[in-house]
């Protein structure tokens, strides 16, 4: 394989590469399409220069004889065209610009064609197209070099301007040439059908992560000058390539500097990159002052009493290979607090090998706003909507786990059940508004009455119930008995006196939670049975 397929194929990975900046922003997609079409431009260039240096070499000689081929006659438009050798052989004078014309002829295929052409032609096989026509009278017009043109989607089209020299003149002099002046130029064809496809890759194919970007620009680096070492005659083009890739290197560090996420490259369990994000999280401007403070972000890391949440380790093994392994199967999170704040984050993980070393991607996504709007609606969820008090289903978790810690600590738990006495009497002589607001009183009456661990909740209709931790029966009934005289002594705005049942019991060490609601329920019952207005233990 030539150099040339060589530099194909390493500007294609390289543009691979950057069509993840391209992604983000136009201008470094206009950037990126702008190199790709310099690829085209080099090649002509390079093929107009091969031909200017043949013609040089044609000139110096002031044109050159050749043996006729069968049929070829000598070209009518030059001087001393003939040329009869000591054994009578007739040789022709081929001059530069029959010479370009004769290997254009030979050399020409699907995928490339030059020709020779100019605005004032001698030979109408120089005669130029429509493109070569505007192309040339630019040139003219603005003293340039070279122009170029895509056509379609698939023909890149070029011309370098031709020069008149000294040794043009004895050939042209008819036209008025002097030295200087552009006569024609080089018209150059290359199959552009991939630039295109190039094209859309770059725009559909943004899949690698921006530091896997990163790494493997690095790669062609090395890439490079494993090039200038095998191959001396490309050292310039190496030191051209390796600064073209050091700037795209920084524009790329922009690119993941926008991410709004945190990103850690990490080898081992040592994090070697770090984006902009994480490090202005922490408050340093680089990831060597972070080390300096943090042997390993996970140093950072709240513990939680929750599966849920990482730690350094997690069931003997790193965090880093932990995520890996279970990132797929469990909602893991991470909380870190900054500036007294809690910040929470859903981190994942992928795998990436460079130079046969396994490296790791961490990304950070921040779900602290999704997490307290769930939480919020959760909160809502569990609330009664009248009394702001939680609801049956709610308190139905909070026993579960009272009863859990009680269990475990050996610790006394008690709950007191309530009803409000005569209350379908209210709603039916005052009607439901009265009721509701009696409820919405009675509630705030249990919370001023309770201390600030106890768990109230509303059981349904008129009936309220409440857990009291590392509490037994006999200071909860004393705690009854002081709501039962805070609602009797209550003057309620639209219903006057009210007055409250109340069933107490202790929760028995490791009997179903079934059984201790079913004896506070009896407790109550027997307080209705016995005149109500009172509270019962049992």
């Amino acid at each position: 394989m030539d150099n040339k397929i060589k530099y194909i194929l390493l500007y294609t990975a390289f543009i691979s590469l950057i069509s993840t900046m391209l992604y983000f922003t136009d201008a470094i997609k206009k950037k990126n399409i702008d190199f790709q079409k310099s690829i085209l431009i080099k090649q002509a260039q390079t093929h107009f220069k091969d031909h200017v240096n043949i013609r040089k070499w044609n000139a110096s000689y002031g044109g050159v004889y050749a043996k006729a081929k069968e049929g070829q006659t000598p070209n009518p438009y030059l001087k001393n065209n003939i040329l009869k050798t000591a054994h009578g052989e007739t040789l022709i004078k081929i001059n530069p610009a029959w010479m370009t014309r004769q290997l254009s002829k030979s050399s020409s295929t699907k995928d490339f064609h030059f020709k020779i052409t100019s605005l004032v032609y001698l030979n109408s096989d120089n005669a130029p197209d429509a493109f070569e026509k505007r192309a040339l009278e630019e040139i003219e017009k603005n003293r340039l070099t070279e122009y170029y043109e895509i056509e379609g989607k698939n023909n890149f089209r070029y011309i370098g301007a031709l020069k008149a020299e000294h040794s043009c003149l004895p050939c042209h002099q008819d036209q008025g040439y002097i030295p200087g002046d552009i006569m024609g130029g080089i018209s150059i064809s290359l199959n552009s059908n991939n630039y295109e496809a190039i094209v859309t890759y770059i725009q559909e194919k943004v899949t690698l992560l921006r530091s896997l970007l990163f790494l493997l620009l690095l790669s062609i680096t090395a890439l490079l000058h494993k090039q200038i070492r095998s191959n001396e005659q490309l050292h310039q083009e190496v030191i051209t390539r390796t600064q073209e890739i050091y700037h795209t290197k920084l524009l790329l560090q922009e690119v993941l500097d926008a991410n709004k996420s945190f990103l850690m490259v990490a080898y081992n369990t040592d994090i070697i990159l770090a984006n902009k994000t994480m490090l202005h999280f922490f408050g340093v401007k680089s990831l060597q002052t972070f080390k300096k403070h943090h042997k390993h972000i996970s140093d950072t890391f709240v513990t939680v009493d929750d599966k849920d949440f990482l730690s350094p380790y997690m069931d003997g093994v790193h965090w880093i290979e932990y995520l890996q392994k279970e990132q797929n199967n469990e909602n893991l999170k991470i909380l870190m607090r900054f500036d007294g704040k809690d910040k929470y984050f859903n981190p994942h993980t992928k795998e990436i090998v460079v130079e046969n070393k396994k490296h790791q991607i961490i990304i950070f996504d921040e779900i602290t706003n999704q997490l307290k709007n769930i939480e919020a609606l959760e909160e809502k969820a569990s609330k009664d909507s009248l009394t702001k008090l939680f609801n049956r289903g709610k308190f139905d978790d909070v026993l579960s786990k009272e009863i859990s810690i009680a269990n475990s600590i050996e610790a006394p738990l008690s709950i007191i059940f309530l009803d409000i006495d005569n209350f379908k009497i209210v709603n039916d002589t005052h009607g439901h508004d009265v009721g509701d607001s009696i409820l919405i009183e009675m509630a705030e009456i249990l919370i001023n009455a309770t201390r600030k661990g106890d768990f109230i909740a509303r059981w349904g209709g008129e009936e309220f119930i409440i857990t009291l931790r590392s509490t037994n029966a006999a200071r909860a009934s004393i705690l009854a008995e002081k709501i039962r005289e805070s609602v009797e002594s209550h003057n309620f705005k639209d219903a006057q006196e009210q007055t409250v049942s109340l069933g107490v019991s202790e929760y028995i060490f490791n009997e179903p939670k079934e059984n201790l609601l079913k004896r506070v329920d009896k407790a109550l019952y027997r307080a209705k049975e016995q005149g109500k207005n009172r509270s019962i233990i049992q």
